[in-house]
């Protein structure tokens, strides 16, 4: 992370100093590195469904444990890249970009509930002839976890839920918010609402000047038709109001509950229902971290994580 913050820096100053172009080449290079650091390569391709998929996987260790990697609501593959790099060459990470999201096929026309996400990342890891692999999903992500051990118990040999969605039980600020303003804190429509979404997100965000988040902004804005197409979708979804159904109850895979004590957006009071509904279920609590612990927090999560995929290949 020395080199990425040097980097950024270096850029900052320059870009202050008027050079033409330089926040988009510096946003696009600064992940570069990182994805380079992790061990990451992109990879593209299109599935028997008409999807197009860019993803981020592991340039070596094909023989570790493969692990899927499953971002959430508006975000994207790069969420996980502090994370991976913490674990990189211990597991095999595949870190798509989820339809409507990213580099992936955008658009309105999609079904984007929790059951076609996890079928499609089912097709996804067929067509990449990976058979059994550990899941884990922060926020959406995580509820979309939790349809994909449904659908592919034999495939699936643990979940990781970080903050996840799926009980949804929303903090009482972040209701409230959602009740009395006319925009969604999450869907930003300008760069500079994207500095309000983070944040909401996070209590203890990673360094980056203010022009980069400004072109991560202006990305997230450009998809701000798609995004409330996701939203709509998930408002009706039982896939994200599984506490008054007992399907938690059918996935017996081992599950960890990594939680930011902060959450301002889904609170801690999730974890204790996870656990309690879920069979083989056991949770980690960070203190002074928000919803997105493997951004805020990655050595911790990736220390809680390896423990635990290393313990779940030995159940198995």
């Amino acid at each position: 992370m020395r080199h990425l913050s040097a980097f950024l820096l270096l850029t900052s100053t320059l870009f202050m100093s008027g050079c033409e172009g330089l926040a988009h080449w510096a946003y696009e290079s600064g992940l570069s590195l990182e994805k380079s650091r992790a061990g990451l390569q992109d990879q593209t391709l299109t599935t028997a469904d008409g999807i197009r998929w860019h993803l981020l996987r592991s340039e070596a260790a094909a023989e570790r444990p493969v692990v899927l990697l499953i971002h959430g609501f508006g975000a994207d593959s790069s969420n996980w890249l502090r994370f991976a790099n913490e674990l990189e060459g211990d597991f095999h990470f595949v870190i798509p970009d989820l339809p409507g999201h990213g580099q992936t096929t955008r658009t309105t026309d999609l079904d984007y509930t929790m059951a076609e996400q996890a079928s499609r990342l089912v097709m996804l890891m067929d067509a990449l002839d990976i058979h059994q692999y550990h899941v884990a999903g922060n926020s959406m992500g995580g509820a979309i976890t939790l349809a994909l051990a449904q659908q592919a118990p034999d495939q699936v040999l643990s979940i990781g839920l970080v903050d996840s969605a799926g009980l949804t039980r929303q903090t009482r600020e972040f209701k409230e918010i959602l009740a009395t303003s006319d925009s969604n804190p999450l869907i930003p429509r300008s760069p500079e609402d994207f500095h309000t979404t983070l944040k909401w997100a996070m209590e203890d965000a990673p360094y980056m000047p203010d022009f980069f988040v400004d072109v991560m902004g202006e990305k997230k804005a450009a998809n701000a038709a798609v995004a409330d197409k996701i939203w709509l979708d998930l408002q009706d979804d039982p896939g994200m109001s599984l506490e008054a159904s007992d399907r938690l109850g059918s996935i017996t895979e081992p599950a960890l509950v990594l939680w930011g004590r902060e959450d301002r957006l889904l609170g801690v009071d999730n974890v204790a229902v996870f656990v309690e509904r879920l069979p083989n279920a056991r949770a980690v609590i960070l203190d002074d971290i928000g919803h997105v612990p493997m951004a805020e927090a990655p050595r911790k999560s990736a220390d809680a994580f390896r423990t635990f995929w290393l313990e779940a290949k030995t159940e198995s």
